[in-house]
């Protein structure tokens, strides 16, 4: 199989869900929290896009170099490559507030 520069949105629907699972599984094993993540697969610029939420603050070092080592693994697996990586934090505010179960009331 030739190493295939533009992803068809039929292969794109089909892999993105074995994909999303593999790219969580080894970020995971790299100790990195990933709360939710999107694939695009973008027909216009011709690439494949990945956006991770993570729950926590991750040294950028770290970031960079789970991307480099997973975007290597996605090409060899899959033959898909990965054209950039977007971490996303999730806010502060949402976590403490996720956290609050009801508020408190004083008699």
């Amino acid at each position: 199989m030739s190493l295939a520069k533009v992803i068809s949105p039929e292969l794109f629907n089909s892999i993105s869900k074995d994909v999303s699972k593999y790219i969580k599984k080894k970020l995971k094993g790299m100790e990195i929290d990933v709360t939710d993540m999107e694939l695009h697969n973008s027909s216009q610029t011709r690439t494949l896009r990945v956006y991770a939420t993570l729950g926590r603050t991750t040294n950028l070092k770290a970031l960079y170099l789970a991307e480099q080592m997973v975007s290597k693994e996605l090409l060899q697996e899959f033959r898909v490559q990965v054209h950039a990586f977007y971490w996303r934090y999730l806010p502060e505010e949402k976590l403490a507030a996720d956290t609050v179960t009801a508020p408190i009331s004083a008699n």
